[in-house]
């Protein structure tokens, strides 16, 4: 008989719907006989609950900020246990219990702040009685995160996991797994071939400019700054799904001394990263993680206040990137990294240290021992031994 899985995720970011797919993909690498559904709440939710926890929070980005950065930091300081009240879920989320009940997991996986509540809340008031696994897609935690019906949590760094034991998780019930990404990121081919089959040329650099995982940014404002950094570059710029960024880039080549390729949502940003000297994007928590695992020197700009400022924090001080703080500092930093081959090579040194491509697989152990309990122990601690990468795909 199949073994039923549910993913749940709030795409409020497109990185968290990313990675659900992820640990889909890897839960069914392992032969198991499942059934796994991934939900995303927002397409379930009620139009008022839309707006009420995701426009409002885009509004206040968007024109506000600095209150969304004080806000968030309270949270933090405070120990907040949640983002919205119950009330909020239960009547906004009520399809999502109601896929719940119907299904009937024996795993749920929940990957985004909100979806750890709202399933929280459904164990709470017995929509499913499963065990219930936390994956986050950040390098730092929150205290919502933290809920009694959490059985196990799957974390980015020993920073989460240091955070969610102070706010009161046991650290007996936290792997730190890395963030879970495509194996593609991880490839290593020859990187002439890669650049003949992206049609770029060998020789002259390349700079892959992205939009990061969540929030507005000005690429157009970017790749027209890179023509201060008097250098003869290849430009790859990435709008993902921002039609109107797209077209905006597209406008951008007959106006700039830049060989610009432009690109709305694409599944070669592994190619991408591995032909780039240089990645300029905001910090987003997957992409970061990506990042990472690829080895490509990175440049930061226009974090996200509050969680990609953490995450431009946590990359520098490591020395595993830099940092602009305004787009007019963009064509120094990039000049001095592009003209810097030993600099750029012990920010990817640094970066290997701190990547984790076997993340993915890692959870995959976890949600198979929570699932079984039989091996529970045995299976836990054989996914959180720390092994070389030439021994095992299960890299911590």
């Amino acid at each position: 008989m199949k073994k039923r899985i549910a993913i749940l995720t709030l795409g409020v970011g497109a990185g968290h719907v990313r990675a659900s797919l992820v640990i889909e993909s890897a839960l069914r690498d392992g032969g198991d006989d499942l059934e796994i559904l991934v939900v995303d709440a927002l397409d379930l939710a009620r139009a008022w609950f839309q707006w009420v926890y995701v426009r409002s929070y885009w509004m206040m980005l968007r024109y506000a900020p600095a209150a969304w950065k004080n806000l968030f930091e309270r949270r933090n300081r405070n120990g907040h246990r949640a983002t919205a009240p119950g009330w909020v879920f239960r009547l906004g989320c009520a399809k999502v219990l109601e896929r719940f009940r119907a299904f009937r997991p024996e795993l749920v996986i929940a990957n985004e702040i909100g979806a750890v509540e709202i399933a929280a809340l459904a164990k709470r008031e017995k929509w499913f009685d499963a065990p219930l696994l936390a994956v986050q897609t950040d390098f730092h935690a929150e205290p919502p995160w933290v809920q009694q019906e959490v059985d196990y949590y799957c974390v980015g760094s020993d920073e989460a996991r240091e955070q969610l034991v102070n706010w009161g998780a046991s650290p007996h019930r936290i792997l730190v797994s890395g963030i879970p990404i495509d194996a593609g990121f991880a490839l290593r081919n020859e990187r002439p071939e890669v650049l003949r089959s992206l049609g770029l040329a060998t020789g002259k650099p390349v700079v892959l400019v992205m939009g990061g995982g969540m929030g507005p940014a000005p690429l157009d404002a970017i790749v027209q700054s890179l023509e201060r950094c008097e250098l003869s570059l290849q430009v790859i710029a990435i709008a993902g799904h921002n039609r109107t960024m797209r077209r905006r880039l597209q406008r951008l080549k007959s106006r700039i001394d830049l060989d610009l390729q432009t690109f709305g949502w694409t599944a070669r940003v592994p190619e991408f990263m591995n032909a780039a000297d240089l990645l300029i994007t905001k910090p987003g928590g997957l992409t970061m993680a990506e990042a990472l695992v690829a080895g490509v020197p990175l440049l930061l700009t226009e974090p996200i206040p509050g969680p990609e400022e953490r995450h431009v924090k946590y990359l520098v001080d490591r020395g595993a990137a830099a940092f602009a703080h305004s787009l007019t500092d963009i064509p120094k930093l990039a000049s001095n990294l592009l003209t810097s081959p030993g600099r750029r090579a012990r920010m990817v040194q640094r970066q290997r240290e701190l990547a984790r491509p076997g993340a993915a697989h890692a959870i995959a152990q976890v949600a198979r021992a929570l699932m079984e309990k039989t091996g529970y122990m045995d299976l836990l601690a054989a996914a959180a031994r720390p092994r070389r990468s030439s021994e095992s795909a299960f890299v911590m």
